[in-house]
């Protein structure tokens, strides 16, 4: 079984159905007054964390305390997490990281600036139509809900694991000892916080552990207060690459002459839109999709504290800044060591002979429901509901418009029954007659 980052807290779910509505995968149901989670359907896009008011949804990631498991922990910074401090210079975060115990602190925005220039020179040299592979939330959603999509989707590694691989193979190159290495990343979202236990095209993740971006951001504050300023020059900062932290960073890097074959889509129910026209054949004169789960790119992760709008006016003053790109793409790898393969899931039976049998049971028992999709039974809506009840973990009782149904013609009956005699009654009748 997967392990996933989104959890429930049961004594706080009130059964309100909200997280069913808003899940994108229809993963959530609602049995018994309480919300669970489909774990095979489930992709960590924190959609239910957001939509949750009792929250009843979250999160866990590594503490900060946990740096001391290892000798040298070594910080990987998102482009997106500079956008969480307004007005400071980055080169004085990366120091207050290193004040809270970190041996290294090593920028994932480098790693994206080479990305962008493998995607450039990938691009020129592959006709077809790809889809970035950089968040791990889209790249699941791919691969359960569109599995006619996964082979466009782009055979690199994500920034972040590209970054770890590189930084873990720097230090043991300096001589540090295997066992001393821990590599963190600063995540801001979910997503990102599962690929350490489910790495997306990779067998196994360079990342050790994650700590969100939320219980950095109070630490570092404190220690940015005591911090000397600190000219950017004697701590050079990747600039261009801080710009993957929003939605349409990682297009704006890709050359000129693919500039307007491009095109970005954030936010997890405006991306699942999109893969819809995509999958129809709908779209046309675009090359290369840029998809970020989250609203807004990474910026919008609900592992942050600023307001995404202040986060992404801060983080593009801060690109604006960049002249050239600082880094070349010595050093990391980022080919896939496999094809992204569609995940299979969603059948009604194993055995195809019973799955037949049950798809026409699915039909009859869609006849049978309203089709009001109101999710009152606990699952997203009615066709949802007649596959639930076809696998046997549900019933037809569930919808409340069923069972209403129900007690109507059970109380006709009991109607009926209250005005006619009991044949005992009636033989008794006949016999007083007759004497």
């Amino acid at each position: 079984m997967k392990k996933h980052s989104v959890l429930l807290k049961e004594e706080l779910c009130k059964g309100c159905t909200n997280c069913v509505k808003n899940c994108p995968t229809k993963a959530i149901r609602v049995h018994n007054g309480k919300a669970m989670i489909r774990d095979e359907l489930c992709i960590d896009c924190a959609e239910c964390i957001r939509i949750c008011a009792h929250h009843a949804k979250h999160s866990q990631t590594a503490e900060l305390s946990e740096l001391s498991s290892f000798r040298h922990p070594i910080a990987l910074v998102p482009p997106s997490f500079y956008g969480q401090f307004r007005g400071c210079n980055p080169a004085k975060v990366r120091m207050a990281l290193l004040e809270l115990g970190f041996k290294e602190v090593v920028d994932v925005a480098l790693a994206a600036e080479a990305l962008s220039r493998k995607t450039s020179e990938f691009l020129a040299n592959n006709p077809g139509v790809y889809i970035s592979s950089s968040c791990p939330v889209a790249v699941r959603l791919i691969k359960i809900l569109y599995p006619e999509l996964t082979e466009h989707l782009i055979p690199f590694k994500a920034p972040t694991d590209a970054m770890g691989e590189k930084a873990r193979k720097d230090a043991l190159d300096r001589g540090v000892n295997p066992e001393d290495i821990g590599v963190f990343l600063l995540t801001p979202c979910p997503g990102k916080n599962t690929t350490v236990v489910d790495p997306v095209g990779l067998d196994v993740s360079p990342i050790d552990k994650t700590i969100a971006v939320s219980l950095v951001y109070q630490a570092v504050l404190s220690v940015l207060e005591k911090t000397a300023d600190i000219d950017e020059e004697d701590l050079p900062v990747p600039y261009l690459g801080i710009g993957w932290g929003q939605s349409g960073g990682e297009v704006q890097l890709l050359n000129q002459q693919m500039q307007d074959y491009t095109l970005s889509v954030s936010g997890i129910h405006r991306v699942r839109a999109l893969l819809d026209e995509l999958s129809r054949n709908n779209i046309k004169g675009v090359r290369y999709f840029e998809l970020s789960a989250c609203e807004f790119g990474c910026i919008g992760g609900v592992f942050n504290v600023v307001n995404p709008f202040q986060a992404r006016s801060d983080l593009r003053s801060l690109r604006a800044r960049g002249q050239a790109m600082i880094e070349q793409n010595e050093g990391y790898d980022f080919d896939l060591p496999d094809k992204f393969e569609p995940l299979q899931i969603g059948r009604l039976d194993g055995d195809l002979t019973k799955a037949m049998e049950k798809l026409a049971q699915l039909e009859e028992e869609i006849a049978v429901l309203p089709g009001l999709d109101c999710a009152a039974c606990g699952a997203p809506d009615c066709r949802t509901l007649a596959e639930d009840i076809v696998t046997g973990v549900a019933s037809r009782s569930d919808c409340i418009f069923l069972l209403r149904r129900q007690m109507g013609d059970l109380a006709k009956t009991l109607t009926a029954l209250l005005h006619e005699l009991p044949p005992v009654m009636k033989k008794e009748k006949t016999d007083d007659k007759v004497g």
